[in-house]
């Protein structure tokens, strides 16, 4: 399926978007790639009439050029409001051009999925996609004919950089870290079950929060800020009352080894 429309790069306050449209009418496709910081991975968005069969969550087939097909989870729901609403499959953070290593699924499980356990896809990976399979559980598979992907992730790129300069970031100095900031010991215990906000408990809702903490040289967290949330406020403040008092990391180092401010970006999901 070819092109309608060339890239759109959205930047926003918390996350950058690229966006395309491929086909017309009854096939056409809306593709969204999000990312709320630097890194290989991001969250993608896939829109259209096509997507509108499936009741719940599930993998679905996703090729991205010649690279290893992967098995990823999506959740499906609706892009826009009204006549104008779409159905939609909502993959989540930890897509991908090239399939995590075994190695880096075991660090995500354990510190969450972030650009500090990525290995990096090069512009030559980028350039080598030119397109985007996607399977299983569709019954005839659809090819959206992307053309090179290496631009697209330059100005995806431009973007995020623009990110931490707003965060406060020293850009230049990230692109040669020799460290990123490490959390000290298992995320997962930053929170605990006596953090669940009790009235989003008593009435048994569940909740996804994704948050950024900024660290200081010392390896101390000095801020936390909500970048996307599902329900309510008090998700919010549970998350950042019990991060910023439980989180710590070995600090990011510059290319020399020097301690540097940095960030941490993470997501927090609240369920029974």
């Amino acid at each position: 399926m070819r092109s309608a429309t060339p890239w759109n790069v959205h930047y926003a306050d918390d996350y950058c978007r690229l966006a395309r449209i491929f086909g017309a009418d009854k096939q056409k496709v809306t593709l969204s790639l999000e990312q709320d910081s630097p890194g290989a991975s991001f969250r993608m968005t896939l829109a259209g009439t096509l997507f509108g069969g499936q009741r719940d969550k599930g993998d679905a087939s996703i090729t991205f050029g010649a690279l290893p097909e992967q098995k990823i989870l999506y959740f499906p729901g609706t892009i826009g409001a009204g006549k104008d609403g779409q159905p939609a499959w909502i993959f989540g953070d930890s897509v991908r051009l090239k399939p995590y290593s075994a190695a880096e699924t075991e660090a995500a499980r354990e510190n969450g999925y972030s650009a500090t356990f990525d290995t990096p896809v090069t512009e030559a990976d980028e350039a080598a996609v030119t397109s985007l399979l996607i399977g299983r559980p569709l019954r005839t598979p659809v090819r959206l004919k992307t053309g090179p992907m290496n631009a697209a992730f330059t100005a995806m790129r431009s973007c995020t950089d623009e990110l931490l300069s707003h965060w406060g970031i020293d850009v230049a100095r990230h692109r040669e870290l020799s460290r990123w900031a490490l959390p000290v010991g298992n995320p997962g215990k930053w929170l605990k079950s006596g953090d669940y906000p009790a009235d989003m408990l008593a009435k048994a809702q569940p909740g996804i929060v994704r948050f950024r903490l900024s660290v200081g040289p010392d390896g101390k967290p000095t801020e936390c800020h909500i970048q996307r949330s599902t329900n309510s406020k008090g998700f919010d403040d549970a998350v950042c009352k019990g991060v910023m008092r439980r989180a710590r990391f070995e600090p990011a180092l510059d290319k020399d080894g020097q301690p540097l401010a940095s960030y941490y970006v993470n997501s927090v999901r609240f369920q029974f």
